[in-house]
């Protein structure tokens, strides 16, 4: 929950916030902060979203939050600070930490580092959230990136997946900071069953083996997520960099994209299927089918009335073994970007995925 905010001058934001916490001091509000965390997003439909990731995070781990609006439209010289505490119940007493809105027009945003600099607090980390496309040539992200240890995109900004890969790659390679994605995040549960399901050394044979793959994927899009393919091309893209697979070519068969890949100069096919479902969060990967080219078919089927509880039916020509059940963490609001928070350093397999996905430029992908 957020106190109402209150309209300070940048110059007396730190005296704004003592004030708030004296007049806190008789009840049960405990104050924490594990790390500085740096939202900066343009003024736009998705900023409300954004705020709500914010309340997210500190639901878990109480931070300080510096929230960043710019106005790109706006050329007065307007620049606005307001503070605040965000504060989440834990049983008798609430865990509170510093909230600092900053928000400000396309022309006085040269200023806005001069005041979030007084306001990181030492000796703690810093999360940089960069809600906007990493590709578009933007210099108060510049600035702000320097005072990061960890940088974290949002590919929902981008409308060009493979130009938005290939960004996120330079910044890996220009800046110090780790870098990771929210959607990569959204994935992790992916990621992590289908390593559980090829366990034996006779399951990773048959991967061997595999010649089709089809990914259906939830394609009715929200005020806030219209990228549907996003987390359905990540998690084939991750599949076949653990594979080896040659990437060939994408072409769109209507609403299908259909990705060629090469294992061992034989040809292999994965399809990325649209299915719109209004019940269900934008992009959610629904169904997971793969099939070798002797006949083998593993169905990995979500079940659209409990969307955390995942089936996998594998069949033979020969048999059908009893279906296994996998359960995935409960996907809530900032739940992806509280996973990117927790781990550490910056994972090969997603900079692997993001080099294939590069690859893919001009094909009209997202």
């Amino acid at each position: 929950m957020t106190s109402s905010l209150h309209l300070v001058a940048p110059s007396a934001i730190q005296d704004e916030l003592n004030r708030i916490w004296e007049s806190l001091e008789t009840t049960n509000t405990t104050r924490a902060c594990l790390f500085n965390l740096i939202f900066y997003t343009k003024k736009t439909y998705r900023a409300a979203y954004i705020q709500r990731l914010a309340q997210a995070v500190i639901e878990k781990f109480p931070a300080r939050v510096i929230f960043i609006t710019v106005d790109g439209d706006s050329q007065e010289d307007a620049l606005k600070t307001q503070v605040s505490i965000l504060t989440s119940s834990k049983g008798d007493y609430d865990v509170a930490c510093d909230f600092i809105q900053i928000d400000a027009s396309g022309a006085s945003q040269v200023k806005i580092p001069f005041v979030v600099l007084p306001h990181i607090l030492p000796d703690l980390p810093v999360y940089l959230v960069l809600a906007e496309d990493p590709s578009h040539d933007d210099p108060l992200a510049h600035e702000l990136k320097k005072f990061a240890h960890r940088l974290i995109f949002d590919s929902e900004a981008t409308d060009n997946l493979p130009r938005f890969a290939a960004s996120a790659l330079q910044q890996a390679s220009d800046s110090q900071a780790d870098i990771a994605d929210l959607n990569w995040a959204r994935i992790e549960s992916w990621r992590e069953m289908l390593s559980a399901a090829f366990y034996s050394p006779d399951r990773i044979g048959e991967l061997s083996k595999i010649n089709s793959v089809q990914l259906t994927y939830n394609s009715h899009s929200s005020a806030y997520f219209c990228h549907t393919r996003i987390q359905s091309l990540y998690l084939q893209a991750w599949l076949a960099c653990q594979l080896k697979w040659t990437f060939s070519h994408v072409r769109l068969d209507k609403d299908i994209v259909c990705i060629d890949y090469t294992r061992n100069k034989s040809p292999l096919e994965i399809s990325l299927i649209p299915m719109s479902n209004s019940h269900l969060p934008p992009g959610l990967i629904l169904t997971m089918e793969l099939m070798t080219s002797e006949g083998t078919h593993f169905s990995f089927l979500r079940d659209f009335e409990s969307i955390h509880q995942i089936t996998l039916n594998i069949s033979t020509p020969k048999q059908c073994e009893l279906p296994c059940k996998y359960i995935f963490a409960k996907a809530e609001s900032g739940h992806s970007l509280v996973k990117e928070i927790c781990h550490r350093g910056t994972s090969q397999h997603f900079i692997n995925t993001l080099k294939l996905v590069k690859q893919m430029d001009g094909q009209g992908l997202c």
